[in-house]
C-alpha cells in the first residue's frame, strides 16, 4: 500500500520549547507573535500538570510592517510586574523571527530595569521543528544559568526527561529506583524534570549529567530507555560507564537475575506467537521498547519515532521503521502491518483493530492505570499483557 506522507508526528519548535520549559518552575514563557501561537500550544503545559500560563505580545499584521519592539518591551515589563519570574523566556514565532529586531538589546534593557533574567529562544520553522528545539533550549539555559560539567559520585541527573512524558508519575520513580539499586547512584531531577529557579539546587549543580529523553540523540543508542531485563541491564551498564563506575552493584546484579528468572518463562511462550506490535513514541522510549519486544520477547515490531537516532543500533530492533509519520497515515501503516497491540497516542487508538496501551502524548481519553513500564517490573507487565492477548485470554 502506497501512502504519501501528509501528516507528520511532530509539531513546530514552540511545542518543543514548551515541553522543556514546563518542567522548570520559575520560568515564564512569553510568546512574541500572534495570539494563535500561544493559544494553540497551551496543551503542552497541561501535559506536565502545570498552569497553562502562556502570555503573548499578540502581534498583528500592522506590527509586522511597523515593528513590534514597543509591544515586546511593554509585555516584558508587565510580565515582571505580574509574575516576577526567575527567568523570562521570550519565544520567537515564524512571524517575528523574520523581522530584524534587536531582541537581545531589548532583553538586556529588561534585565537592567528589573534585575530579572531573560533568554531568547527561537520557535520558528527557520530554527527547526519540535525535535530540534530541546537541544537549543538546553544549550541556551546551560549558558544563561552558568551550569558547569560535574561528575559527583553521589548524584546523577538525566538531562532531557520532561514532565510532559505520558505516565511519568509511574515511570520516573521506577527509573530512579532502577538506577539507585542498579549502580548505587542517587537521582536528582534534571533540567526539564522539575528544577526550580531562580536558584538551581546544589544537588543538581553537583550531579553527574547524562542525556536522555528529548536530548537522547546526543548520547548512544545503548542508552535508550530501559525496557525489559536485558535492556535495563544494558542501560545500567552504559550509565555506570558514564559515571565512572565498574558496573552493577551486588544488589543490582541480584535484581537482574531475579528479573531474568521471572521473565524467561513468559518470553519462551511469547516467542512461539511472534505477536505483531506497533509503537508510536519519542525516540528514547521507542528504541528501548522495540528492542525489548523484538530481542527478548520475539515480537514482530513496527516502530515510528519522532526523530531517528543518528547512529544505527547494533541489533535489529524492528521489522518496519518510520520517522515522523502520524495520525491517519500511521494508523493505515499499522493496519497493513497487522498489529494486534499498539503503544502510542490517542491519534492511533483504534478499538476495532487492536489492543491499545497509552504511551505517548496526546492521550485524550481517561485510561485505566497501567503502572510503570520501565525496568524489570515493567517488563513483566508488558509480557503478561502480550501473553493474554496471544492466548486469547479475556
Amino acid at each position: 500500500m502506497s501512502i504519501e506522507r501528509l501528516e507528520p508526528m511532530t509539531g513546530c519548535g514552540i511545542l518543543g520549547i514548551l515541553k522543556c520549559l514546563a518542567g522548570i518552575s520559575g520560568v515564564l514563557p512569553l510568546i512574541h507573535g500572534p495570539v494563535s501561537c500561544s493559544s494553540g500550544h497551551r496543551l503542552a503545559m497541561l501535559y506536565a500538570d502545570v498552569e497553562p500560563l502562556l502570555p503573548t505580545t499578540a502581534v498583528v499584521e500592522r506590527d509586522m510592517a511597523l515593528g513590534a519592539r514597543d509591544k515586546l518591551r511593554e509585555a516584558l515589563i508587565e510580565a515582571w510586574r505580574q509574575y516576577h519570574p526567575g527567568l523570562l523566556a521570550v519565544i520567537l514565532t515564524c512571524a517575528t523571527s523574520l523581522v530584524e529586531e534587536e531582541y537581545e538589546s531589548i532583553l538586556l534593557d529588561y534585565e537592567r530595569q528589573t534585575g530579572g533574567a531573560a533568554v531568547l529562544l527561537d520557535g520558528s520553522g527557520l530554527a527547526g521543528d519540535e525535535t530540534d528545539a530541546p537541544g537549543a533550549v538546553y544549550d541556551a539555559l546551560y549558558r544563561k544559568l552558568r551550569i558547569v560539567p560535574a561528575a559527583s559520585g553521589e548524584f546523577l541527573a538525566l538531562e532531557g526527561l520532561p514532565l510532559t512524558d505520558y505516565n511519568r508519575r509511574d515511570n520516573f520513580p521506577a527509573l530512579w529506583e532502577l538506577i539507585e539499586t542498579g549502580i548505587g547512584c542517587r537521582v536528582t531531577p534534571g533540567l526539564f524534570s522539575g528544577i526550580s529557579l531562580p536558584e538551581l539546587s546544589a544537588d543538581y549543580r553537583a550531579a553527574g549529567k547524562v542525556f536522555a529523553g528529548l536530548l537522547w540523540r546526543r548520547s548512544e543508542p545503548d542508552s535508550a530507555a530501559p525496557f525489559g531485563a536485558a535492556g535495563s541491564r544494558r542501560f545500567l551498564e552504559w550509565l555506570a560507564g558514564q559515571t565512572g563506575r565498574r558496573g552493577l552493584t551486588p544488589h543490582g546484579l541480584d535484581a537482574y537475575d531475579r528479573a531474568v528468572k521471572e521473565l524467561e518463562p513468559l518470553a519462551q511462550k511469547l516467542r512461539s506467537h511472534a505477536v505483531p506490535v506497533a509503537i508510536e513514541a519519542a525516540g528514547w522510549y521507542g528504541y528501548g521498547l522495540a528492542d525489548f519486544l523484538t530481542n527478548e520477547l520475539g515480537c514482530r515490531v513496527l516502530l515510528c519515532v519522532d526523530r531517528a537516532h543518528p547512529k544505527k543500533p547494533e541489533r535489529p530492533i524492528c521489522e518496519e521503521f518510520y520517522e515522523d509519520v502520524g495520525r491517519w497515515e500511521l494508523v493505515e501503516l499499522m493496519k497493513a502491518f497487522g498489529a494486534r497491540l499498539v503503544f502510542g497516542s490517542s491519534n492511533v487508538r483504534s478499538d476495532d483493530n487492536w489492543d491499545y496501551i497509552p504511551f505517548f502524548a496526546p492521550v485524550w481519553r481517561t485510561e485505566e492505570p497501567i503502572g510503570a513500564l520501565l525496568g524489570y517490573e515493567g517488563a513483566l507487565t508488558i509480557a503478561n499483557r502480550l501473553l493474554k492477548l496471544a492466548e486469547g485470554a479475556p
